[in-house]
């Protein structure tokens, strides 16, 4: 019986990626990478890494949209614990993660002030002008 495990969670990429093709014949495009989710709070606060790896045109969307290292975004998908050997040839566990989709996460920075006409607020909308357009709405 295959039960699915799923997750979704938030986490930044700990390398820039690099798009690779498959080599078992289908020459599918694939993104392998590691990503790290912070767990727990204040002192008790640390990472887990997991290794994701995402398929086809969804890994091509994501090198293309300039994901990189360092890059906070959210994925959803299936988890799997896989078994590897260490050097010492001890047994360890990791957690593996086949993604469905991802997207960047909301983050709080300030976005650099464009050079168009409309300006922001401190709060962050834009200002609107106090007059009404011909339809009685502030905008036209």
């Amino acid at each position: 019986m295959n039960i699915l495990t799923p997750i979704s969670t938030f986490g930044r990429i700990t390398a820039d990626l690099e798009l690779k093709t498959s080599q078992n014949g289908n020459n599918t495009p694939y993104v392998s990478f590691s990503l790290a989710v912070d767990k727990g709070f204040g002192d008790k606060e640390h990472a887990i890494f997991l290794q994701c790896v995402l398929y086809d045109e969804k890994a091509e969307r994501m090198v293309k949209a300039g994901v990189k290292k360092g890059s906070l975004i959210y994925i959803v998908g299936n988890l799997d614990i896989t078994e590897y050997t260490r050097a010492d040839q001890s047994k360890d566990h990791s957690p593996k993660v086949t993604l469905y989709d991802w997207c960047y996460a909301p983050t709080s920075k300030a976005k650099p002030a464009d050079n168009n006409n409309e300006s922001e607020s401190q709060d962050g909308f834009l200002d609107v002008p106090a007059e009404a357009g011909e339809n009685g709405l502030p905008f036209n």
